[in-house]
């Protein structure tokens, strides 16, 4: 507490300086020779209370006060993380200690500067590596020197961190650790982006660096770090694969990189296959010959299979072992992914306009790959070449044609086109000055299934389309009666048409009109120009769009329907708009663990039209990669169930059975599903510290990086100075001159000096 006299004078200090001066000077130079008549005594109080009376306005022109100051520590706390896991035990440290120790070392000099800070905010600390946990560093064993934690989950720990400081201030996390992140789902927060929260939330990082950041100079590895790959495809869909290569000591070196997939032809369900290079053809790229002239490298490589059947796979990327590498256990990484029977190709062909730019989004749905192929326009078409081998029989599901002349197609991809169809692939046509008949479909094997009318005297050459083949106005689609009950023409369950009618509208469209009586006109515009014409030819499904500006949705903010319209179409196509799960299912999200990591392993049952059933038994049993069998206990939520496996020791195939029965009675097919143990240590294969990472956290939060041995000044200014922006200062002021009593001795001063003029006869 701080106690001070202030004064705030009326004026500014000269004239206040001066006026107390010049009051006294006028009461002694004007008031005795007033009095001087009167008796001694009288007259000396006459002269005293008038001098003090000018005093007392000097002292009320001051204005003084007592301002009373009491500083205190708002609630506060201060954050500290230790490393446990395994690349804490690297013994790069000072005189050859671990990472851990010299961390325990640097907490253990620093106890007496904790317990200190400790009297001022609350200090906490957490031991870390896959999770936080919370530890008594009072203790006299502790912190510790053991580091046995297999992962590293730095952006886990942040958001314990931010769930730890809710409803405090905290003046800062530090952080002490090597910086670098090894860990997998579902532990694999990015700690820069969580660090981005930090900062927001106004918590600084200062990170503690332990370790180097490198190999020795004359080692060589080469090691897949990652591999990151959907762990749901589809069938015929090309799958990216991207790992993540990183390169030490290899400069001027070719490397190989390859791709694996399991080969399940002949395997049981539980069973796994050999692993085999897929084929590299339909644009796959499973291998790739990568070199670098750096001496230590980070790259991310793309690769890429095709998937033919359904199924559950294993897959991995693989990097050759180079002359030199003494440690080839990091040469590969492995994952587990589902093929779903869902997956729809198309081949799309048309000439670079809006239309195509805008199509070429559907392949943001998983369920969906479209491959643009690239015609020239007017002229030019028939120099477009196109691969006879897009036309295979069965390579893709639907054939999708725009503003795009026959002659741009040979009469082989024709013939071939055809017997796709016969097979029972999918046929749509859009408009276009160069679609239907005005590109010479009407003497074409197309001629057969396009539900439309053509002529061989619709023909166009170059240039614009004649007005008797063209609708040149604004056209709103709407659905017709049969529209709405399609599946194609669902754009919402509430209020379809209404959806429909908020739609922009298409700028044109061709003159088409239905082929026969069996062909459906699913849309039309709002003065009844058919837009839409639906058609079974055979095995196939077709469809004939007169417009070919249904981007126009999707540029005014309706691009949910304008995707849902276009995935529904397709999906209709491929006659994939009926498909439906087997009726008990399992998963198990992630696929691949570290070891002793818990495995969740969710499953369920539902009947006939995929609504869960919650009055199913199940029977849960994980076989691990020597073929010994776990029985689990299947606990339910709601209309779902649950189980966790925790016997992960051993690294390598886990195969979950979910079998089931319904009123005594077994229930469905056999679920099955695996899940991979990574018997490669992710804290050991590459031990090397991230400096970088801790830099960049320290960056987003307003933080600072702390050298281990400057951390004892950091905490001594704490002790010195107080935390920054905690300290709350609490001034009251007590005036001497606005009060009663001043006023109260004032008036009582004047009204006794008063009343003694006037029995003096002075009033």
């Amino acid at each position: 507490m701080d106690t001070r006299l202030v004064a705030e004078p009326v004026w500014s200090w000269p004239v206040v300086a001066l006026v107390a001066v010049a009051l006294p000077a006028l009461v002694l130079l004007t008031y005795p020779s007033r009095v001087r008549h009167l008796p001694q005594n009288t007259r000396r109080f006459l002269i005293g209370a008038r001098l003090t009376a000018a005093v007392l306005l000097v002292f009320a022109m001051l204005r003084p006060e007592i301002q009373i100051t009491e500083t205190d520590i708002k609630s506060a706390v201060m954050l500290i993380a230790g490393d446990t896991s395994r690349s804490m035990t690297t013994q790069d440290g000072p005189g050859g200690a671990t990472r851990r120790e010299a961390l325990a070392r640097t907490l253990t000099e620093n106890k007496g500067r904790l317990e200190e800070i400790g009297k001022l905010i609350d200090v906490r600390y957490f031991d870390f590596d896959s999770i936080g946990q919370p530890v008594d560093i009072t203790a006299e064993d502790k912190p510790g020197s053991m580091a046995e934690g297999t992962e590293t989950a730095i952006g886990d720990l942040f958001k314990l961190m931010i769930r730890e400081a809710q409803g405090q201030q905290v003046v800062g996390l530090i952080l002490m650790t090597d910086g670098a992140q090894r860990t997998i789902d579902p532990n694999s927060a990015d700690p820069r982006t969580v660090a981005r929260e930090l900062g927001q939330l106004q918590i600084p990082v200062l990170p503690v660096p332990y370790g180097e950041a490198g190999l020795t100079s004359d080692a060589i590895d080469v090691a897949v770090d990652d591999l990151s790959v959907a762990s749901v495809v589809f069938v015929k869909n090309t799958v990216p694969v991207a790992a993540t290569i990183r390169i030490a000591g290899a400069s001027g070196r070719k490397i190989k990189v390859q791709l694996l997939v399991e080969d399940r032809m002949g395997v049981g369900p539980l069973e796994s296959g050999t692993m085999v290079a897929p084929p590299a053809k339909n644009g796959a790229r499973p291998s790739l010959i990568i070199e670098t002239d750096l001496n230590a490298e980070t790259r991310t490589v793309p690769l890429s299979f095709i998937p033919q059947t359904p199924g559950e796979y294993r897959i991995a990327v693989e990097v050759e072992p180079i002359d030199g590498e003494l440690l080839t256990t990091n040469n590969r990484r492995d994952t587990l992914i589902t093929v779903q029977r869902g997956g729809i190709t198309v081949a799309y062909f048309d000439v670079p306009r809006e239309e195509s730019k805008f199509l070429k989004s559907i392949n943001q749905s998983k369920q969906i790959q479209l491959d643009y192929f690239r015609v020239r326009p007017g002229n030019f078409a028939d120099k477009t070449r196109i691969e006879t081998g897009v036309f295979e029989p069965g390579r893709y599901d639907v054939f999708l044609i725009g503003d795009v002349p026959a002659k741009a197609f040979t009469p082989q991809n024709m013939s071939k086109l055809e017997t796709c169809l016969e097979a029972g692939s999918g046929l749509m046509m859009t408009g276009g000055l160069f679609s239907f008949g005005p590109g010479g479909y009407a003497n074409t094997p197309l001629a057969g299934y396009l539900p439309v009318r053509m002529s061989d005297t619709e023909l166009q050459g170059a240039g614009s389309i004649s007005p008797d083949l063209h609708h040149d106005k604004p056209l709103r689609m709407l659905p017709t009666d049969e529209g709405l009950r399609h599946f194609i023409m669902q754009l919402s369950r509430s209020d379809n048409r209404q959806t429909w009618e908020n739609l922009p509208s298409l700028r044109g469209a061709n003159k088409l009109r239905e082929k026969n009586a069996f062909v459906e006109i699913l849309a039309r515009s709002e003065d009844g120009i058919p837009l839409l014409f639906a058609t079974e030819s055979g095995r196939s499904r077709v469809l004939a769009l007169a417009a070919d500006t249904t981007f126009a949705w999707a540029v005014n903010d309706k691009v949910e329907e304008y995707q849902r319209f276009w995935r529904q179409t397709i999906l209709w196509l491929a006659r994939k708009e009926l498909d439906t799960d087997q009726p008990v299912w399992v998963t198990v999200d992630p696929r691949n663990f570290a070891s002793e990591a818990n495995v969740p392993i969710r499953f369920g049952a539902r009947d006939n039209e995929g609504k869960p059933l919650s009055d199913v038994e199940f029977k849960v049993a994980v076989v691990g990669p020597e073929n010994e069998t776990t029985i689990l206990q299947a606990r339910q939520a709601g209309d779902e169930f649950f189980s966790q496996f925790t016997e992960t020791d051993e690294g390598g195939i886990y195969r979950v059975v979910v079998s089931a029965t319904r009123n005594g009675q077994p229930f469905g097919a056999n679920a099955t599903t695996r899940f991979l143990v990574d018997s490669r240590d992710l804290e050991l294969d590459n031990p090397a510290a991230d400096p970088g990472m801790l830099e960049e956290i320290a960056l987003r939060t307003g933080g600072r990086v702390l050298a281990p041995e400057k951390l004892a000044d950091y905490f001594d200014d704490l002790i010195k100075n107080g935390p920054p922006n905690i300290m709350q200062k609490h001034v009251s002021r007590v005036t001497l001159w606005d009060n009663w009593w001043f006023l109260a001795a004032f008036v009582a001063l004047m009204s006794t000096e008063w009343f003694v003029r006037k029995k003096r006869g002075l009033v």
